[in-house]
């Protein structure tokens, strides 16, 4: 017989203290009626069977008590009252052996009597299937003075009646070993019941755990994400630092030369008003051109992800994009291609994540193409009445079609060590992708030409 776990043993144990409250109540009503309607007829056998009736009655009741009070403790009920519990339910089955014996070894006893001795044992027996057999070791006992031990008496007794008692002695040990098979069958499938429960609770709590980890690990990656975008963008300021200090450097020594070109016209005799006024204005015209670099440097160091969605003019998204990195194409002497004026066309949009996507597919674009003889990049839109498309095309052959569906791919790069992240294209687009619109390289140019469609 294979060994069976402790918790499994103490879920038996408390599951037969439940059942026990039914079984007890049982017991002490068939003690009631022993001490009301004695079953032996023999007079010297009264007092005697009044006394076992009796400690029998006060055992069920014990047994009751201390089953309700298991059921209300738990397992540490179980600790403290078990053994008390099992005693009393031995002694009410030693009792009611003893009083079943001498019913049938009491010669005086009528057929009747003997008869309903019988029916008391069966229905106690088969009673006892739901919760004695919890216990096997109390139940084969119970079992032993119930039916085994009082059959023999009978077979072995004599009687004036007319039933035949060698026979009748049979039929209570056939039913003996039926309860007995019943209750062992009984008590094997609470077992697997048990086992199963604990099984399904281990396996629940593993999955519990599982589902935990992997929140962890979710909410991990998530964390190594944002740090990779955020190192990714980091690494694209940084490529955009020395573009930007064109942009602002170029202007500002504009600044620095009409104010000393004021400086001297103020130091001669005759001022030229109308010759100051216009080196003001080009101050003024001048000092808004850096006003715009920084307002576009601020809004792309921005993350945006919270912003409102606005109706703005994508001319507008495209200016303020520019302004970082104008500069930089003109010094490199790329031919940097925009419509003029820019098409008139109204988005809906998060302006910043919008012009963060155009400034990395700049910076893209202006990479790929440093070692060409023709350097050149354009910007189009359209308006399609429905969607929108931006297009961005370089003077580049064209991406490889083998690297359309992996260029998109977080980490994946064909810049050299060092001077990539392999985020900005993937980041990019799951920022169009947030807009319910699509990012796509247009396979069908012969230059290398990035297409955003995005809804109006």
């Amino acid at each position: 017989m294979k060994e069976i776990r402790p918790s499994v043993l103490q879920s038996l144990n408390l599951d037969m203290c439940r059942r026990s409250l039914a079984a007890a109540v049982g017991f002490a009503l068939v003690f009631c009626a022993v001490l009301y309607q004695p079953i032996v007829t023999t007079v010297s056998f009264f007092p005697w069977l009044r006394v076992f009736a009796s400690l029998a009655l006060v055992a069920a009741i014990v047994r009751f008590v201390v089953a309700k009070r298991i059921i209300n403790r738990g397992p540490e009920g179980l600790r403290r009252w078990g053994t008390l519990h099992e005693t009393a339910i031995m002694i009410s089955t030693t009792f009611l052996g003893v009083i079943c014996c001498m019913s049938f070894g009491d010669p005086e006893n009528s057929d009747a009597k003997i008869f309903l001795t019988s029916f008391i044992i069966s229905a106690v027996m088969a009673g006892s299937t739901s919760s004695i057999a919890l216990a096997p070791r109390i139940h084969k006992y119970f079992l032993i003075m119930v039916g085994v031990i009082p059959g023999i008496v009978m077979g072995f007794s004599s009687h004036k009646g007319e039933l035949p008692y060698t026979l009748w002695s049979f039929y209570i040990f056939t039913f003996v070993l039926y309860v007995y098979g019943n209750s062992k069958q009984f008590y094997q499938n609470m077992v697997l019941r048990y086992e199963s429960e604990e099984a399904l609770i281990t396996e629940k709590e593993t999955l519990t755990q599982t589902v935990q980890k992997l929140e962890q690990t979710q909410e991990e990656l998530l964390y190594q994400k944002a740090r990779a975008e955020y190192a990714a963008k980091l690494a694209s300021l940084g490529e955009m630092a020395g573009g930007i200090a064109h942009e602002i450097n170029t202007p500002l020594n504009v600044i620095l030369l009409l104010a000393e070109q004021q400086m001297d016209i103020l130091g001669s005799e005759k001022v030229d008003v109308p010759a100051m006024k216009q080196a003001i204005e080009k101050v003024t015209a001048t000092t808004q051109r850096i006003e715009k670099i920084v307002r576009g440097l601020r809004t792309f160091a921005r993350e945006g992800g919270k912003d409102p969605v606005e109706t703005v003019l994508l001319g507008t998204i495209v200016d303020n994009t520019l302004s970082l990195c104008y500069e930089k194409f003109k010094i490199n002497n790329i031919d940097l291609r925009v419509p003029s004026p820019f098409p008139d066309i109204y988005l809906e949009c998060r302006p910043v994540q919008i012009s963060q996507v155009l400034l990395n597919l700049l910076n893209n674009a202006f990479e790929a193409i440093q070692g060409l003889p023709q350097k050149w990049i354009s910007i189009d839109a359209q308006d399609f009445g429905d969607e929108i498309e931006i297009r961005i095309t370089d003077s580049g052959p064209g991406i490889p079609p083998e690297l359309h569906s992996e260029i998109f791919r977080p980490f994946f790069t064909t810049k050299e060590i060092g001077k990539g992240t392999g985020l900005g294209l993937s980041i990019s687009r799951g920022l169009v992708e947030a807009h319910h619109g699509q990012m796509y390289i247009d396979s069908h140019s012969k230059n290398t030409s990035f297409v955003i469609r995005l809804p109006r």
